[in-house]
């Protein structure tokens, strides 16, 4: 009787990498602002943009939502059955660095106090105050390499070329707001980083996989110039994600 558990063939498997262990560090948080932040033009301001251009940048860590099932059951007798009835959702969490200039806390002080005032006790209208936001997983070493397109031809090992990274899956999260800021702590120890939590509520979220086949690697990599990705990544059927970053 063969060993059901063999080690080459597990060690055989992670070379590929495709099936590799997925790293927690390579990550993206793309936030659009609601559209209540916008000007009469539609527009928004500098410090707006600003915000939302470097936010990726200080968010330290996203929590991303679980998936549960709801059930009823029925028991006529003997032994109880359970059944679906619909989906619940966890909060997703997002922890961020502060600045100096409390930008980003305030960016969210401002949200929250367009969803519900607390000096008028009025309300917003939800289309107004919601966005959609997206978590990109990120892994690196795709199975091709990329090369400067003034490459020396002569070069077949394209000698400098880079492994890029590729995004593996997206979490494209739907009608999100935040609820909670968290407390910051001030005190006079040891110097040590500001870090807030903000905490959103949602709709409902997807999780899709992007490209899979391409995090398998070869005997041999082919190389490509920038321009030949870009035109590989807009045929890739796939319009809403960036697929490849080095």
């Amino acid at each position: 009787m063969g060993n059901p558990n063999r080690f080459n063939q597990f060690r055989a498997e992670i070379a590929t990498n495709r099936l590799a262990p997925a790293t927690s560090n390579l990550w993206e948080f793309r936030l659009p602002p609601p559209v209540f932040m916008a000007s009469q033009f539609g527009r928004f301001n500098s410090d707006i943009r600003e915000t939302v251009s470097n936010i990726n940048y200080f968010a330290n860590s996203v929590t991303v939502p679980s998936r549960a099932v709801t059930t009823g059951e029925v028991n006529n007798f003997g032994m109880i059955r359970r059944f679906a009835t619909g989906q619940t959702n966890s909060s997703i969490n997002v922890s961020f660095l502060v600045t100096k200039d409390q930008s980003h806390r305030a960016f969210f002080e401002k949200w929250m106090h367009y969803c519900a005032s607390d000096s008028d006790n009025t309300v917003g209208f939800y289309d107004d105050y919601v966005t959609d936001m997206t978590v990109v997983k990120w892994e690196s070493g795709a199975n091709f390499r990329i090369i400067n397109d003034n490459n020396d031809q002569k070069d077949k090992e394209h000698r400098g070329a880079l492994n890029p990274m590729q995004a593996s899956a997206v979490y494209q999260i739907y009608g999100a707001f935040p609820v909670n800021v968290s407390t910051m702590t001030l005190d006079n120890e040891q110097t040590s980083l500001l870090i807030m939590e903000v905490e959103f509520y949602f709709e409902r979220y997807r999780m899709d996989p992007v490209a899979s086949k391409t995090l398998k690697y070869r005997q041999k990599q082919p190389a490509f110039t920038w321009q030949e990705v870009q035109l590989r990544v807009e045929g890739s059927g796939n319009p809403d994600v960036q697929r490849y970053s080095v």
